[in-house]
C-alpha cells in the first residue's frame, strides 16, 4: 500500500487484531506522513511481528532535509522489523526486495527542461523539501540526479544473478507512462504528468548481457503517488496487459490518498484502494 498521508487521515487506521489480513510482508511504498522518521514510529507501533519494507515519498521529505530525515528514519528502524530503503536492498527468504523514492526525469513528454520549469513553480515538492542541511531547496534538477543514480541502481539490481529468487521493486514515484497523474488522477493538469512518473519499461523485460551481466526483471514493481490503483503485466517494451499471464513484470499500485477528512467519513481519493491487498508472488 501506499499513499495514506496519515497527517491528513481522520478516522482511519490499519486494520488490527481479527480484521488484519496474513501477510508475509508487509510494503508501504511512500507518502506515509511527512518526516519519515514519523513514519517508522507509526509502523513500529502497529506491526512488530512481520517484516516492513518502506520507502520515502515526496510528502516524507515535507518541512524538513530530505537527506537528514533518511538518516533519522534509518537510525530509528536499525535493528528492527522496518527496512527503510533508499537506493538499498534486503533479501527476505528468497525474495530481494530493492527500494528507492525514484522521482523522475521529466521526460515523458519530452520536453524534460519545460516540465521541469513547470514543477518548479507549481509543485509543493520544489518548494517545502530542503537540502544540505537545510540550506538550500530541493529543486527539479536535484529530482533528475537522483532518479538517475535509482535508475543505476535498480538495473544493476536485476543485472546481479538470483538463481530461483525473486526481485520486487519498491518504489514511490510511477515507472511506467500509462498511469494518468497525481492525486485525483486524470482530472488534474497534465503538464504535471511528468512530475508523477516516469518510462522505464525497458527495464521491465529481459536484456542480454552487456558487460554487467544480463537483465532480469522484477517479478513484482511496487509504486504509488498517483493515488490510483494499477495492476497489470508487462508482455514487451511498449505493451502493458491487465489480462495477461507468464509476461516478465507485475506491475502494482495500492494507493488510499488523501483523506478521510472527519472520523465520521470512510471516504479517500482512490474508493478502489484495498486496505488488505495480498500480492503473492
Amino acid at each position: 500500500m501506499s499513499d495514506l498521508h496519515i497527517e491528513l487521515t481522520r478516522g482511519w487506521d490499519l486494520p488490527s487484531g481479527d480484521a488484519r489480513p496474513d501477510f508475509d510482508v508487509m510494503i508501504v511504498a511512500g507518502d506515509l506522513i511527512p518526516r519519515m522518521e514519523r513514519g517508522v514510529a507509526w509502523l513500529l507501533d502497529r506491526v512488530r511481528d512481520r517484516p516492513v519494507i518502506y520507502v520515502a515519498g515526496n510528502h516524507e521529505f515535507y518541512g524538513c532535509d530530505i537527506d537528514r530525515t533518511l538518516e533519522k528514519a534509518k537510525a530509528l528502524a536499525a535493528g528492527t522489523n522496518v527496512h527503510v530503503l533508499e537506493n538499498e536492498s534486503v533479501r527476505i527468504d528468497d525474495v530481494t526486495f530493492a527500494g528507492c523514492t525514484l522521482w523522475t526525469d521529466f521526460g515523458i513528454r519530452g520536453d524534460a527542461h519545460g516540465a521541469m520549469a513547470v514543477a518548479a513553480e507549481r509543485m509543493n515538492d520544489f518548494k517545502r523539501i530542503r537540502m544540505s542541511t537545510y540550506k538550500r531547496r530541493f529543486l527539479p534538477h536535484h529530482a533528475v540526479n537522483r532518479h538517475s543514480k535509482s535508475v543505476t541502481f535498480l538495473e544493476s539490481e536485476m543485472r546481479k544473478p538470483r538463481g530461483e529468487d525473486k526481485l520486487v521493486v519498491v518504489t514511490h514515484h510511477a515507472s511506467i507512462p500509462e498511469m494518468t497523474s497525481g492525486p485525483g488522477g486524470s482530472g488534474n493538469d497534465p503538464t504535471l504528468d511528468p512530475a508523477y512518473r516516469s518510462d522505464l519499461r525497458r527495464l521491465m523485460v529481459p536484456a542480454p548481457d552487456d558487460g554487467r551481466g544480463a537483465l532480469r526483471p522484477a517479478e513484482l514493481w511496487i509504486f504509488g503517488h498517483t493515488h490510483e490503483s494499477f495492476d497489470a503485466a508487462m508482455i514487451d517494451a511498449s505493451t502493458i496487459d491487465a489480462t495477461a499471464t507468464g509476461a516478465t513484470t507485475r506491475v502494482v499500485s495500492n494507493a488510499k490518498g488523501y483523506g478521510p477528512w472527519l472520523p465520521r467519513e470512510r471516504a479517500w481519493d482512490n474508493q478502489d484502494f484495498n486496505e488488505k491487498l495480498i500480492i503473492e508472488i
